[in-house]
């Protein structure tokens, strides 16, 4: 697909930017082949979902059929016993229910009436009753098994405490089932404490029984015949397996390398599944599995050129060095705006792919970005003014790239990955550094800030600063010296993060929660930690002057400045290691949240806000925080903004660009109490 951009002039707000984005759609058969998601098979008919619709085609393939054209999503389509009727869920209401048609897509009617998320999972294979998972338990978060006529009539509650999928034994006097799901968790090769296993329960004696019990994942069980087949990811990826209920044999049946095998269904003896996208057949009887060729060229209204705002899709921004021109990540696209003046530039205009993290190179020439245009993930960088192709500058086969950051000689740029390993691309040769690895990581956050994500340049390009978390699980900030290679642990016991190096090459600011003032819980005998951070610097050099300045009252004794006096030379920053975590000073501010440091020749700028969960892997930070800084000269804090959401300091030190709910603006990084600024407002 392509999106278009024409340039705009003299646009008041990044809004016009939004009026003129011109979508159209490539053809639906395209070489890359539909996304075809939550497929089932009854005989020589296969239903699944593309597009949040519900289409059919034959099971050797062939144009399919779309069933559902509602403006609400359509999931989870299941036959019948008899493949007369389909069951699936619905978000017509307002609310996914359980609904049902006929197998053409005709007479849709709603089956279910509940507030709550209802997932069609299924028939019984005797009653003709539609299965379905729902949270309606009195014991909240525990998922539990219905069965309902399709007319809405006959509601049963299935005796399971805890079940999330569930497949009947023909006879349908025992169900195979997990107690949990996972299905739409990308966690891979899980072995922790909600890994699935598979149960059996027999409803007429009352007995259950695991016939699984593997440490990692066990799901989606179907009980085929006189076997139960499954999925696991015994071999590290996700394939079908069965197990006989009586006798406990496990057997492999599938063998796949490069896709996890993702909600496999079946009828009679075939298992049809997602694999990477596609819709794969599996015949039981001879064990050979066929692709589902499927076509799909209706015309779909969203397929059509139309108008689209992009402010509910902003991902990413920064400035030119100077703030100038901001550079704005939306809907996969790269776009620069003028502060006041000019055209709106779409530099990347290629739908195609996925464009993020663009970061503008501080001599102001370049924009380095991460894309996937090449089917990976890789680092590009493009000329400012957009007249010039795009550079790839790496060559990933596979994997996440994210934080990009240009070294301040323009020369280098610093990015993590996947494996939460940290690199320097050399822009000029492409040759690229592993500086380090962290082999410890706090799950359910974003992996955008996974470590190794809050890393910062020297300001002469010769170190890196940044933080992991070790095998004490406690984060601690290291430094990485360019010249020699060399990795160096500058933190002690505490919880270390965010660090950034003063402008003059003599701090290093960082934060750290090493306040202690618990108080206790008001229902519980317990102890509470909140507000546990402060900002504090390490001088590198051993004969450095002290960061915070001892007040004393001195006569003052004027000299004349010297005339004509040479430049000086260029910035080289030396850093003492020996000692170097002793030399650490805590800035006079009050217990905090603190987070995001920048730092310029005034100041040192930071995020806090009194309410809200913070803690150092980001579970529950609040969407916004106030803007600080702190000023050198004065030694004390001054409020900046409040109420953004994050920040950037350009690169010369004199502007900070924000985005606040949906607006981005810029202000002079010497402003205090501002109240931002209306130039990039209703993006």
């Amino acid at each position: 697909m392509k999106l278009n951009c024409q340039k705009m002039k003299n646009p008041v707000s990044i809004a016009g930017l939004i009026l003129i984005i011109n979508l159209a759609f490539l053809n639906q058969g395209n070489s890359q082949g539909p996304l075809l998601r939550f497929p089932d098979i009854h005989e020589n008919l296969v239903v699944f979902v593309h597009g949040e619709d519900i289409w059919s085609v034959a099971a050797n393939g062939g144009v399919a059929t779309r069933l559902t054209i509602h403006d609400g999503q359509e999931r989870y389509p299941r036959f019948s016993p008899d493949g007369k009727m389909i069951a699936f869920t619905g978000y017509y209401d307002g609310n996914p229910d359980v609904y049902v048609m006929n197998k053409f897509g005709g007479d849709i009617t709603r089956v279910t009436y509940h507030p709550g998320f209802e997932e069609v999972i299924g028939w019984h294979p005797v009653k003709n009753k539609i299965i379905f998972s729902a949270y309606r338990s009195d014991y909240p978060g525990y998922s539990e098994l219905f069965l309902i006529s399709p007319d809405g009539t006959g509601l049963e509650k299935l005796i399971l405490h805890e079940a999330a999928r569930g497949s009947f034994s023909p006879d349908g006097t025992q169900i195979a089932y997990n107690k949990v799901s996972r299905e739409n968790r990308t966690w891979k090769r899980y072995k922790g404490g909600t890994a699935q296993d598979i149960y059996i329960y027999n409803l007429l004696s009352d007995e259950e029984r695991n016939i699984s019990n593997f440490e990692g994942t066990d799901r989606m069980p179907m009980w085929i015949g006189d076997k139960i087949y499954f999925t696991s990811d015994r071999d590290r990826v996700l394939n079908i397996y069965s197990v006989d209920p009586v006798s406990g044999d496990i057997e492999q049946i599938t063998t796949h390398k490069n896709y996890d095998i993702r909600r496999p269904e079946f009828s009679g003896n075939k298992i049809i599944y997602e694999l990477g996208g596609d819709l794969m057949v599996l015949d039981l009887s001879t064990k050979t599995i066929t692709k589902v060729e499927v076509e799909i060229y209706t015309d779909m209204p969203e397929a059509r050129p139309y108008l689209k705002e992009v402010k509910d899709n902003i991902t990413g921004f920064d400035c030119s060095p100077g703030g100038e021109r901001a550079v704005i990540v939306a809907r996969g696209e790269i776009f620069t705006v003028p502060f006041k003046e000019g055209s709106t530039r779409n530099l990347t205009n290629n739908s195609g792919a996925r464009d993020k993290n663009a970061a503008w190179s501080p001599d102001g020439k370049n924009i380095a970005y991460i894309s996937d245009e090449s089917g990976e993930y890789n680092v590009y960088i493009i000329d400012q003014s957009g007249k010039e192709e795009a550079k790839k500058l790496t060559d990933f086969e596979n994997g996440y790239l994210h934080s990009l950051r240009w070294s301040p000689d323009s020369k280098k740029l610093a990015f993590t990955d996947h494996t939460l390993t940290l690199y320097i691309l050399d822009v000029e040769s492409k040759n690229i550094t592993i500086v380090d690895k962290a082999y410890y990581e706090n799950i359910d956050v974003s992996i955008d800030v996974k470590p190794i994500y809050d890393f910062n340049w020297s300001p002469d390009s010769r170190f890196i600063a940044y933080s992991k978390m070790d095998e004490d699980l406690v984060n601690k900030v290291y430094i990485y010296s360019l010249p020699d290679k060399s990795i160096h642990a500058v933190s002690t016991i505490f919880n270390d993060f965010h660090p950034v190096f003063s402008t003059d090459g003599s701090y290093l600011f960082f934060v750290s929660n090493r306040r202690f003032n618990p108080t206790f819980c008001d229902f519980e005998w317990e102890m509470v930690y909140k507000k546990t951070s402060g900002i504090y610097c390490l001088t590198l050099q051993k004969d450095g002057e002290s960061f915070i300045k001892l007040k004393s009252d001195e006569v003052e004794i004027s000299e004349e400045s010297e005339t004509d006096a040479e430049e000086s030379e260029e910035l080289t920053i030396n850093i003492d290691w020996e000692g170097l975590s002793e030399r650490i000073e805590a800035l006079p501010l009050k217990r905090g949240n603190y987070r995001y440091l920048e730092a310029n020749d005034d100041a040192i700028y930071f995020l806090n806000k009194d309410e809200g969960d913070f803690n150092r892997f980001e579970y529950r930070l609040p969407s916004s925080m106030d803007l600080y800084r702190f000023s050198f000269e004065k030694q004390e804090e001054e409020k900046v903004l409040e109420e953004i959401n994050s920040y950037k300091l350009s690169f010369d030190g004199e502007k900070i660009i924000y985005k606040k709910g949906k607006n981005i603006g810029i202000i002079k990084s010497s402003e205090i109490d501002s109240k931002g600024n209306d130039r990039y407002e209703k993006i």
